[in-house]
């Protein structure tokens, strides 16, 4: 089970929220928080242009792997 699309979605009801949806090839989809107040536009730069290329890819059952990974 491979990580095939990350999105970056950026709302703003009251204030600016960044989270993070990752999907996998079968189908199965998880939602990350990566929110800092007053920072947001910067989260969601490194996120697109850092985080994101890491991850597609990746075996998604492999979590520890991941979350250990060397950038």
């Amino acid at each position: 089970m491979k990580l095939v699309k990350a999105d970056v979605v950026v709302t703003s009801p009251d204030r600016i929220f960044v989270t993070l949806r990752l999907e996998t090839d079968e189908g199965i989809v998880g939602i990350g928080d990566g929110t800092l107040n007053g920072r947001e536009l910067a989260v969601v730069a490194y996120l697109e242009e850092h985080v994101v290329p890491l991850l597609i890819g990746r075996d998604a059952s492999r979590i520890e792997d991941t979350w250990q990974c060397p950038a």
